[in-house]
């Protein structure tokens, strides 16, 4: 009889943990955007879209469930229709599958090469992508914006890998001129290349930025249309625009501006 019990109590948890999952908005992101999202040091997403997120859909009443990947592996989530959304930018092709909120934080995308490359004058004068051209390009695959400029612009001689460490590490060895980057994750992976005495790592000692800012860059929570939760947009903007006014952006920009390290 306990046993018949039991059983009955596991299937009514499995039902109402069922029902929770299916009533659930699944969010799936990078797992190395630091600060802006990536896998913290339990595994568990972290970081100022994750605050962001968490605080909006507990406001809503939603539950989340979230998860954080390598970048290429979310978008194709959210694409086999295995999560709901993504934050990243709207770009055209983004647009056929998925619909946007209001920028949810805009980040700012830097030029980083090395002050003894031959072509650093070059570069210093880079005002857009069409002063690319003659430049190789080391970039991160999945990296939907910079995809678009490059075709926009004609650039070809562009290296495709999976990840920011390898993209700084091509940088470092004179393997690409530029490298485009979202400057608060650049100077935090640059600042764990130093060694004692502030020295950088051989190669990373020439590592420079052109510019605070190359281009800043609305980021979006992107819903795939076919989701339930997409007749929610309105009801996440405004709570979205609400959190902006009631000072939880202001929180979540402070927190996050006394863990940067400087370059």
């Amino acid at each position: 009889m306990k046993n018949i019990f039991f059983i009955f109590i596991l299937l009514i948890i499995a039902t109402v943990s069922n029902a929770t999952d299916k009533n659930s908005f699944v969010w799936v992101d990078d797992e190395n955007y630091w600060p802006a999202i990536y896998r913290g040091k339990d595994g568990k997403p972290a970081g100022i879209f994750n605050d962001i997120l968490t605080e909006a859909f507990m406001r809503l009443g939603i539950p989340l469930k979230k998860a954080v990947y390598p970048w290429k592996r979310a978008q194709k989530m959210v694409k086999d229709g295995e999560a709901d959304g993504m934050v990243t930018v709207h770009t055209k092709a983004r647009q056929a599958l998925t619909l946007a909120t209001e920028p949810i934080w805009n980040i700012d995308e830097t030029l980083f090469f090395r002050r003894d490359n031959p072509k650093a004058c070059e570069m210093l004068k880079i005002n857009s992508f069409g002063d690319m051209k003659n430049l190789t390009v080391v970039d991160i695959i999945g990296s939907g914006w910079t995809e678009d400029k490059y075709k926009k612009y004609g650039i070809k001689h562009i290296i495709w890998v999976p990840s920011v460490d390898i993209a700084f590490n091509m940088l470092a060895k004179g393997r690409a001129d530029i490298f485009i980057m979202f400057d608060l994750n650049a100077y935090n992976i640059l600042s764990k290349k130093r060694v004692t005495k502030g020295i950088l790592l051989k190669g990373y000692e020439n590592i420079i930025t052109i510019s605070p800012i190359f281009s800043s860059l609305p980021f979006r929570l992107l819903i795939r249309k076919n989701s339930p939760f997409a007749k929610k947009i309105d009801d996440i903007n405004r709570v979205l625009k609400k959190m902006k006014k009631d000072g939880t952006y202001q929180r979540i920009k402070e927190k996050y501006a006394a863990i940067t390290p400087a370059l």
